[in-house]
């Protein structure tokens, strides 16, 4: 009986294992853009590499999927720049979809393009559907992606332990 029961706990374990599992997905363009989606990328794109991130929230939630469709998030960047691989690091904590856009020298049709698009060159620089943010402000961009309607990431449970009185 206990066998039995043992063996039924562990079967619904792993069951339940890729519930908390998804998939992002990274490529590079022809032009050099770098994009992260929870997604896989079109036919005839070059190598992809994915990535299995378990991180107790479903990356795929139907609000997250619905943000990402009406306010995708885009982040111009260069390499070697600090803030930029902060953004990049918090948009991929959160488990935000974005397209990264790389503006160096090296692509300058990117440069233009981003000049039309946000008015400047200047990186990094965050595009959450039309709201444009120039620099990283971690404060400043959780409240446009809350707003755009991107699933809060969930507080760890050291945060919401209580703390005995004194």
């Amino acid at each position: 009986m206990a066998r039995n029961t043992l063996i039924i706990i562990v079967l619904a374990a792993f069951a339940a294992a890729p519930a908390c599992a998804g998939t992002l997905y990274k490529w590079v363009d022809d032009r050099g853009n770098v994009s992260y989606q929870d997604r896989p990328p079109p036919q005839g794109v070059g190598r992809v590499e994915e990535k299995t991130v378990r991180e107790g929230r479903d990356n795929g939630s139907p609000a997250g999927v619905a943000a990402a469709a009406k306010s995708p998030v885009t982040l111009y960047m260069v390499p070697k720049c600090s803030s930029c691989d902060m953004a990049r690091s918090y948009l991929k904590t959160r488990g935000v979809p974005f397209t990264e856009i790389n503006v160096s020298e090296k692509y300058p049709q990117a440069q233009q393009e981003m000049v039309k698009k946000v008015g400047e060159l200047s990186v990094p620089t965050i595009t959450v559907g039309s709201k444009v943010m120039q620099g990283f402000a971690e404060s400043l961009l959780t409240g446009e992606l809350d707003q755009a309607g991107y699933p809060k990431p969930e507080a760890s449970p050291e945060a919401t332990e209580a703390v005995p009185a004194q």
